[in-house]
């Protein structure tokens, strides 16, 4: 498709627009919602297996975070703790739990930002994994209502403590 016009110096150009090639392959856009609907009945068949999964997965991060408590500095302990964090981070809100994502995003984030773990720092490590392990345990799913809300000022509160912007 293509136009012809004139320019302000009165020379004519003609203006090009190529086919849309995607469109073409991909159709209008519409989404097909049968699909969406599969899609979503199978994550949540998989949301029990998640949930049995993070349980285990909270008590070995509960345990390597009283450990890395134990030895701030060794860094294989605090690449457990990061690693648990961030598995757990990446599949939370997936299947229903987005605290669980904000707090591992939270806890991983500030491992990342520190270069050394002292006792201020431990404090946020503690709480963002004890944040996770109550939200697994007593299965606080989406916002969490008033929990979820307390969980959240909670762990803000001790970051900025921590940060010493409160």
């Amino acid at each position: 498709m293509s136009q012809s016009s004139a320019g302000a110096s009165g020379k004519k150009f003609q203006v090009l627009n190529p086919p849309n090639q995607l469109k073409a392959k991909v159709g209008n856009g519409g989404v097909d919602e049968a699909a969406v609907k599969r899609m979503e009945t199978a994550v949540q068949g998989l949301r029990g297996e998640f949930e049995e999964q993070a349980k285990a997965a909270s008590v070995q991060l509960a345990a390597a975070a009283a450990e890395l408590l134990r030895e701030p500095n060794h860094i294989e302990k605090r690449q457990t703790v990061y690693m648990l964090a961030h598995e757990l981070r990446g599949q939370g809100g997936t299947y229903g739990y987005p605290l669980i994502t904000r707090f591992g995003d939270q806890l991983c984030r500030y491992l990342d930002a520190a270069d050394f773990l002292d006792a201020k720092a431990l404090v946020v490590v503690k709480a963002a994994a004890d944040a996770i392990v109550v939200v697994i345990n007593n299965g606080v799913a989406g916002d969490g209502g008033d929990i979820g809300r307390q969980l959240v000022a909670m762990l803000d509160k001790v970051v900025a403590q921590v940060k010493g912007e409160a």
